[in-house]
């Protein structure tokens, strides 16, 4: 059973996930984002991550589907105290997400033209298997995944097998945790044998629509060692 304090982390947590993202960016996190430009983001959410990223410099392209699901997940939020603790209600003034930065609207789809790049998956979910269709319509030579390592990690069963059989670690990299949470940033290269991780098939490349961005400022939050715990994102 979760105590008060519990159930109010996860309502924060619910809160800051759909302003910000699923992971936390770290310093050291980006830092290796960075040696392995440019980069491919396919799910890229509300673009938090594209856009620290930009502000270091980083060439990086964000899609991400903008279906159903996204605007439920990235619907703006407000915290309100209640008799029973914190709850993380629909914010009755705004409902539809705002992005942090260009964000183009496509998924898998979209991979056929960016060989070159990086591909990053952040926090892939557990059921659309989007990461494995990404995976597999990949043809670059390096994917880096933010997430839970392991049988009960990020991303659908499909993906995990895939990137075990066909891709191989070659670099990591801290990255700041909820509780309760054991995320990594993990750099794979693909294995010398190619096999069956790359696609046969081309999807029909449509115009990439960008959608209109809200009012950010700079992002707030970039988790350094001179903060003490992924909280600290509530102190913005």
């Amino acid at each position: 059973m979760r105590t008060r304090s519990g159930q109010d982390l996860q309502q924060v947590r619910r809160h800051l996930i759909g302003t910000y993202a699923f992971g936390i960016p770290g310093e050291e996190a980006l830092d290796c984002l960075a040696r392995h430009a440019p980069i491919v983001e396919v799910g890229a959410g509300l673009g938090y991550w594209a856009r620290c990223l930009r502000e270091r410099g980083v060439d990086v392209v964000a899609y991400d589907a903008m279906s159903d699901q996204w605007q439920a997940w990235f619907r703006p939020t407000v915290l309100e105290r209640t008799a029973g603790g914190l709850v993380a209600r629909g914010d009755p003034l705004r409902f539809e997400p705002v992005l942090w930065t260009e964000v183009l609207e496509g998924g898998p789809e979209r991979l056929a033209a960016h060989a070159e790049r990086t591909l990053l998956l952040c926090w892939p979910d557990l059921w659309s298997g989007f990461d494995e269709e990404s995976l597999r319509a990949y043809e670059g030579e390096r994917v880096v995944c933010v997430g839970e390592l392991g049988e009960r990690g990020t991303g659908s069963d499909g993906f995990r097998r895939l990137l075990g059989r066909a891709w191989r670690p070659i670099d990591d990299a801290p990255v700041p945790r909820w509780p309760g949470c054991d995320d990594h940033l993990v750099v794979y290269a693909r294995s010398a044998s190619r096999g069956t991780s790359r696609t046969t098939s081309r999807a029909s490349l449509s115009s990439r629509r960008p959608l209109k961005l809200g009012a950010r400022s700079s992002p707030p939050f970039v988790h350094s060692e001179n903060s003490n715990s992924a909280t600290s994102l509530g102190s913005t």
